[in-house]
């Protein structure tokens, strides 16, 4: 039976996965989180056709499975990381449980196949981005800012030395 490990804010808990399992800020959730950032039901991780899946439940604030944020329903495997809200769950399979592997790839037939369309990119907003999928983010954002306050203080010091030039005799 596949397994639900929770790791956040030095709690750990371990949930089995025997159906469906709901993740949100609602009391009747199956793992009931109290954030303001979650949605009531945020996230559900569940079997289908034998495979388990993460979907995001249309929340406000998304679900990110190992730090991409999710639009649909997402296969998991082993080790997989969702983080959702100040949450991160890392799903385990037991060795009978595993998914079953991906099918195998057909055939190139000799006809012209049309090139299939660009997946569309997900939009990000910049509280999405600077919110924390990666650290490295966050720091490249504080040295911009940084540099901006820099280059500000000394265009102004310029500026105001001119000024004074031309004011004083």
């Amino acid at each position: 039976m596949a397994r639900l490990i929770l790791e956040s804010g030095g709690e750990r808990r371990e949930l089995r996965i025997a159906g469906p399992i709901t993740i949100g800020r609602a009391s009747s959730a199956t793992v009931h989180i109290d954030d303001k950032t979650l949605s009531r039901e945020h996230t559900q991780v569940s079997s289908e056709q034998g495979r388990f899946i993460v979907k995001d439940l249309e929340s406000k604030n998304g679900t990110y499975l190992n730090g991409a944020l999710i639009r649909q329903a997402e296969p998991l495997k082993h080790g997989d990381r969702i983080k959702v809200g100040p949450a991160t769950f890392v799903i385990l399979f037991d060795p009978g449980d595993a998914p079953p592997p991906a099918a195998a790839p057909r055939p190139a037939t000799a006809r012209a196949v049309a090139p299939a369309a660009a997946p569309a990119r997900p939009k990000l907003n910049l509280r999405e981005v600077v919110s924390g999928v990666h650290p490295a983010v966050k720091f490249v954002h504080t040295l911009f800012l940084i540099g901006v306050v820099v280059v500000g203080a000394f265009v102004s010091k310029f500026i105001f030395a001119i000024l004074l030039k031309q004011i004083a005799p």
